[in-house]
Protein backbone atom coordinates (compact mmCIF):
# COMPACT_ATOMS: atom_id res chain seq x y z
CA UNK A 1 0.00 0.00 0.00
CA UNK A 2 1.42 3.51 -1.08
CA UNK A 3 2.44 5.43 1.81
CA UNK A 4 0.10 8.75 2.84
CA UNK A 5 1.15 12.04 0.81
CA UNK A 6 2.24 14.11 3.55
CA UNK A 7 4.44 17.22 1.45
CA UNK A 8 2.40 21.00 1.11
CA UNK A 9 -0.84 21.40 0.01
CA UNK A 10 -1.35 19.82 -3.70
CA UNK A 11 -1.12 22.29 -6.85
CA UNK A 12 -4.18 22.32 -9.10
CA UNK A 13 -4.74 22.59 -12.61
CA UNK A 14 -7.62 22.69 -14.46
CA UNK A 15 -6.93 20.45 -17.84
CA UNK A 16 -8.88 20.20 -21.22
CA UNK A 17 -5.82 19.49 -23.29
CA UNK A 18 -6.13 23.27 -25.20
CA UNK A 19 -2.99 25.43 -25.63
CA UNK A 20 -3.80 27.51 -22.38
CA UNK A 21 -4.20 24.30 -20.63
CA UNK A 22 -1.14 22.84 -21.95
CA UNK A 23 0.65 25.76 -20.57
CA UNK A 24 -1.05 25.80 -17.46
CA UNK A 25 0.18 22.29 -16.94
CA UNK A 26 4.51 22.78 -17.81
CA UNK A 27 4.51 25.54 -15.59
CA UNK A 28 2.75 23.68 -12.64
CA UNK A 29 4.41 20.71 -13.20
CA UNK A 30 8.19 22.60 -12.62
CA UNK A 31 6.90 24.49 -9.57
CA UNK A 32 5.86 20.81 -8.36
CA UNK A 33 9.24 19.19 -9.07
CA UNK A 34 10.79 21.76 -7.63
CA UNK A 35 8.94 21.75 -4.49
CA UNK A 36 7.90 17.87 -4.04
CA UNK A 37 4.40 19.13 -4.43
CA UNK A 38 1.68 16.78 -5.22
CA UNK A 39 0.06 17.90 -8.48
CA UNK A 40 -3.61 17.25 -8.71
CA UNK A 41 -4.71 17.48 -12.37
CA UNK A 42 -8.23 18.01 -13.11
CA UNK A 43 -10.84 17.26 -16.54
CA UNK A 44 -14.17 19.06 -15.90
CA UNK A 45 -16.69 18.08 -18.46
CA UNK A 46 -19.21 20.62 -18.09
CA UNK A 47 -22.76 19.24 -17.30
CA UNK A 48 -24.70 21.47 -19.30
CA UNK A 49 -23.07 19.35 -22.28
CA UNK A 50 -23.37 16.25 -20.98
CA UNK A 51 -26.21 16.74 -19.53
CA UNK A 52 -27.66 17.78 -23.42
CA UNK A 53 -30.12 20.53 -22.76
CA UNK A 54 -30.51 21.39 -26.26
CA UNK A 55 -31.67 18.09 -27.06
CA UNK A 56 -27.89 16.58 -28.30
CA UNK A 57 -26.93 13.20 -26.87
CA UNK A 58 -23.39 12.95 -25.51
CA UNK A 59 -22.41 9.56 -24.04
CA UNK A 60 -21.48 10.49 -20.58
CA UNK A 61 -19.18 7.25 -19.97
CA UNK A 62 -17.49 8.32 -23.39
CA UNK A 63 -16.64 11.79 -22.50
CA UNK A 64 -15.18 10.61 -19.44
CA UNK A 65 -12.90 7.32 -21.05
CA UNK A 66 -11.69 10.39 -23.17
CA UNK A 67 -11.24 13.04 -20.52
CA UNK A 68 -9.25 10.29 -18.87
CA UNK A 69 -6.90 9.50 -21.90
CA UNK A 70 -6.17 13.53 -21.68
CA UNK A 71 -5.30 13.01 -18.28
CA UNK A 72 -3.17 9.79 -18.68
CA UNK A 73 -1.40 12.12 -21.31
CA UNK A 74 -1.34 15.25 -19.34
CA UNK A 75 0.49 13.00 -16.34
CA UNK A 76 3.42 11.77 -18.82
CA UNK A 77 3.75 15.32 -19.48
CA UNK A 78 4.18 16.51 -16.11
CA UNK A 79 6.70 13.09 -15.10
CA UNK A 80 8.62 14.15 -18.41
CA UNK A 81 9.07 17.40 -17.13
CA UNK A 82 9.78 16.41 -13.39
CA UNK A 83 7.12 15.74 -11.36
CA UNK A 84 7.13 12.27 -9.60
CA UNK A 85 4.90 10.14 -10.84
CA UNK A 86 3.90 9.40 -7.22
CA UNK A 87 3.16 12.75 -6.38
CA UNK A 88 0.28 13.43 -9.35
CA UNK A 89 -3.22 12.84 -9.36
CA UNK A 90 -5.71 12.98 -12.07
CA UNK A 91 -9.98 13.04 -11.85
CA UNK A 92 -12.66 14.18 -13.82
CA UNK A 93 -15.24 15.77 -12.49
CA UNK A 94 -18.96 17.18 -13.87
CA UNK A 95 -19.78 20.37 -13.29
CA UNK A 96 -19.01 24.05 -14.56
CA UNK A 97 -15.41 24.59 -14.53
CA UNK A 98 -15.30 27.17 -12.28
CA UNK A 99 -17.17 25.44 -9.89
CA UNK A 100 -15.55 22.36 -9.55
CA UNK A 101 -12.24 23.95 -9.40
CA UNK A 102 -13.11 26.07 -7.02
CA UNK A 103 -14.56 23.77 -4.46
CA UNK A 104 -11.04 21.72 -5.07
CA UNK A 105 -9.25 24.83 -4.69
CA UNK A 106 -10.19 24.93 -0.74
CA UNK A 107 -7.48 22.07 -0.11
CA UNK A 108 -4.89 23.63 -2.80
CA UNK A 109 -1.55 25.67 -2.67
CA UNK A 110 -2.44 27.46 -5.85
CA UNK A 111 -4.98 26.77 -8.72
CA UNK A 112 -2.93 26.99 -12.12
CA UNK A 113 -4.70 28.00 -15.40
CA UNK A 114 -3.58 29.32 -18.62
CA UNK A 115 -4.50 32.82 -20.45
CA UNK A 116 -6.96 32.38 -22.60
CA UNK A 117 -7.40 35.99 -23.67
CA UNK A 118 -10.01 36.26 -26.89
CA UNK A 119 -9.86 39.15 -29.45
CA UNK A 120 -13.01 41.64 -30.27
CA UNK A 121 -11.62 42.96 -33.22
CA UNK A 122 -8.34 44.62 -31.42
CA UNK A 123 -9.50 44.83 -27.90
CA UNK A 124 -8.43 41.07 -25.88
CA UNK A 125 -10.23 40.42 -22.83
CA UNK A 126 -9.84 37.47 -20.18
CA UNK A 127 -11.75 34.27 -20.76
CA UNK A 128 -14.80 33.72 -18.32
CA UNK A 129 -13.31 30.99 -16.36
CA UNK A 130 -10.11 32.29 -15.59
CA UNK A 131 -11.87 35.87 -14.88
CA UNK A 132 -14.14 33.92 -12.57
CA UNK A 133 -11.48 31.51 -10.69
CA UNK A 134 -9.59 34.98 -9.81
CA UNK A 135 -12.64 36.08 -7.46
CA UNK A 136 -14.07 32.35 -6.34
CA UNK A 137 -10.76 30.07 -5.53
CA UNK A 138 -9.95 29.84 -2.13
CA UNK A 139 -6.13 29.93 -2.68
CA UNK A 140 -3.60 31.68 -4.88
CA UNK A 141 -4.49 31.84 -8.28
CA UNK A 142 -1.47 32.19 -11.07
CA UNK A 143 -2.38 32.41 -14.53
CA UNK A 144 0.33 31.45 -17.38
CA UNK A 145 0.46 34.26 -20.49
CA UNK A 146 1.13 32.67 -23.86
CA UNK A 147 4.45 35.01 -24.22
CA UNK A 148 8.34 34.48 -23.25
CA UNK A 149 9.22 34.20 -19.86
CA UNK A 150 12.79 35.65 -18.28
CA UNK A 151 12.92 32.96 -15.29
CA UNK A 152 15.85 34.19 -13.84
CA UNK A 153 13.96 37.87 -13.43
CA UNK A 154 13.36 38.76 -9.88
CA UNK A 155 10.29 38.33 -8.20
CA UNK A 156 7.96 40.97 -8.97
CA UNK A 157 5.22 42.74 -6.39
CA UNK A 158 2.43 44.96 -7.01
CA UNK A 159 1.72 47.25 -3.82
CA UNK A 160 -1.31 49.43 -4.12
CA UNK A 161 -0.21 52.93 -3.82
CA UNK A 162 -3.56 53.93 -2.64
CA UNK A 163 -4.77 51.26 0.04
CA UNK A 164 -3.85 47.37 1.11
CA UNK A 165 -1.47 45.30 -0.97
CA UNK A 166 1.23 43.97 1.86
CA UNK A 167 -0.50 40.61 1.29
CA UNK A 168 1.08 39.84 -1.63
CA UNK A 169 4.50 40.92 -0.56
CA UNK A 170 3.71 38.30 2.61
CA UNK A 171 3.01 35.51 -0.05
CA UNK A 172 6.04 36.44 -1.95
CA UNK A 173 8.48 36.41 1.50
CA UNK A 174 7.08 33.04 2.56
CA UNK A 175 6.81 31.28 -0.03
CA UNK A 176 9.85 28.47 -0.28
CA UNK A 177 9.91 28.59 -3.84
CA UNK A 178 10.84 32.21 -4.33
CA UNK A 179 13.83 31.38 -1.63
CA UNK A 180 16.96 33.45 -2.25
CA UNK A 181 15.38 35.29 -4.95
CA UNK A 182 15.76 39.13 -5.72
CA UNK A 183 12.17 41.02 -5.16
CA UNK A 184 11.06 44.07 -7.07
CA UNK A 185 8.53 45.92 -5.39
CA UNK A 186 6.38 48.20 -7.60
CA UNK A 187 3.64 50.77 -6.80
CA UNK A 188 1.31 52.96 -9.49
CA UNK A 189 0.05 56.67 -9.06
CA UNK A 190 -2.78 56.49 -10.92
CA UNK A 191 -3.38 59.81 -13.56
CA UNK A 192 -6.33 61.28 -13.51
CA UNK A 193 -9.06 59.25 -16.02
CA UNK A 194 -9.94 62.75 -17.48
CA UNK A 195 -8.49 64.47 -20.27
CA UNK A 196 -9.06 67.31 -18.75
CA UNK A 197 -8.17 67.28 -15.49
CA UNK A 198 -4.70 65.57 -16.69
CA UNK A 199 -4.34 68.85 -18.37
CA UNK A 200 -4.38 70.66 -15.28
CA UNK A 201 -2.09 68.62 -13.16
CA UNK A 202 1.13 70.36 -12.53
CA UNK A 203 4.47 68.83 -12.13
CA UNK A 204 5.08 69.26 -8.56
CA UNK A 205 1.98 67.82 -8.15
CA UNK A 206 3.20 64.77 -9.84
CA UNK A 207 5.77 64.82 -7.60
CA UNK A 208 4.08 65.20 -4.86
CA UNK A 209 1.86 62.19 -5.51
CA UNK A 210 5.29 59.87 -6.23
CA UNK A 211 6.72 61.44 -2.66
CA UNK A 212 3.52 60.27 -1.23
CA UNK A 213 3.31 56.88 -2.73
CA UNK A 214 7.03 56.05 -1.53
CA UNK A 215 6.12 57.14 1.62
CA UNK A 216 3.14 54.39 1.92
CA UNK A 217 5.12 51.89 -0.14
CA UNK A 218 7.91 52.32 2.64
CA UNK A 219 6.00 51.93 5.56
CA UNK A 220 4.39 48.72 4.05
CA UNK A 221 7.77 47.36 3.03
CA UNK A 222 9.09 47.76 6.24
CA UNK A 223 5.82 46.10 8.21
CA UNK A 224 6.34 42.93 6.24
CA UNK A 225 9.95 42.65 6.07
CA UNK A 226 10.10 42.98 9.98
CA UNK A 227 8.30 39.96 10.00
CA UNK A 228 10.87 37.93 8.26
CA UNK A 229 14.15 37.23 9.52
CA UNK A 230 16.01 35.80 6.12
CA UNK A 231 15.67 37.96 3.54
CA UNK A 232 16.44 38.47 -0.36
CA UNK A 233 17.64 41.36 -1.91
CA UNK A 234 14.60 43.67 -2.36
CA UNK A 235 14.50 46.97 -4.34
CA UNK A 236 11.16 49.28 -4.90
CA UNK A 237 10.06 51.49 -7.35
CA UNK A 238 7.06 53.88 -7.70
CA UNK A 239 5.84 54.89 -11.10
CA UNK A 240 2.63 57.61 -12.52
CA UNK A 241 0.23 56.99 -14.94
CA UNK A 242 -2.16 54.14 -15.49
CA UNK A 243 -1.84 50.91 -13.31
CA UNK A 244 -2.58 48.40 -15.64
CA UNK A 245 -0.40 49.87 -18.41
CA UNK A 246 2.64 50.88 -15.81
CA UNK A 247 2.08 47.13 -14.32
CA UNK A 248 2.20 45.48 -17.94
CA UNK A 249 5.39 47.60 -18.31
CA UNK A 250 6.86 46.03 -15.35
CA UNK A 251 6.00 42.55 -16.27
CA UNK A 252 8.61 42.36 -18.83
CA UNK A 253 11.14 42.71 -15.95
CA UNK A 254 10.07 40.04 -13.69
CA UNK A 255 9.35 36.40 -14.01
CA UNK A 256 6.18 36.77 -12.26
CA UNK A 257 4.27 39.02 -10.86
CA UNK A 258 2.30 39.00 -7.72
CA UNK A 259 -0.77 41.01 -6.92
CA UNK A 260 -3.18 41.65 -4.05
CA UNK A 261 -7.00 40.34 -5.79
CA UNK A 262 -9.07 43.00 -4.60
CA UNK A 263 -12.25 41.02 -4.74
CA UNK A 264 -15.62 42.83 -4.77
CA UNK A 265 -18.85 41.39 -3.12
CA UNK A 266 -21.34 40.38 -3.63
CA UNK A 267 -20.32 39.08 -6.77
CA UNK A 268 -17.04 38.23 -6.04
CA UNK A 269 -14.98 39.63 -8.93
CA UNK A 270 -11.94 41.34 -9.23
CA UNK A 271 -11.11 44.76 -9.91
CA UNK A 272 -10.22 46.24 -13.39
CA UNK A 273 -6.41 45.81 -12.78
CA UNK A 274 -6.50 42.40 -11.77
CA UNK A 275 -8.10 42.02 -14.75
CA UNK A 276 -6.19 44.32 -17.20
CA UNK A 277 -3.00 42.06 -15.69
CA UNK A 278 -4.51 39.18 -16.27
CA UNK A 279 -5.17 39.60 -20.13
CA UNK A 280 -2.06 42.48 -20.53
CA UNK A 281 0.74 41.04 -18.43
CA UNK A 282 4.12 39.44 -19.97
CA UNK A 283 4.61 37.17 -17.27
CA UNK A 284 2.58 34.91 -15.21
CA UNK A 285 0.30 36.65 -13.18
CA UNK A 286 -0.23 35.28 -9.18
CA UNK A 287 -3.44 36.92 -7.49
CA UNK A 288 -3.39 36.13 -3.68
CA UNK A 289 -5.98 37.04 -1.27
Amino acid sequence: MPKPYAGPPPILVGYDASDDAVRALEYAARIAAATKTMLHLVYVADDTVVSSPWGVVFDAAAVQATARKLLAEAAATAHSLGAAKKRIRIKVAIGTPVGVLTQLSQNCSMVVVGRRAHTSRNRPFSGSTSVGLAGAVRCPLVVVADVPTQEDAPIGVALDADGPGALALEWALSNPLFAGRPVKVVSVCRAPQSRIFWLNVSQDQVDAAIESAEAHQAAQVEQVVARHSELSEITTEVRYGSPVDELASFSETVSVLVIEADVRFPTYSVGSVARGLMTFANCPVILVK
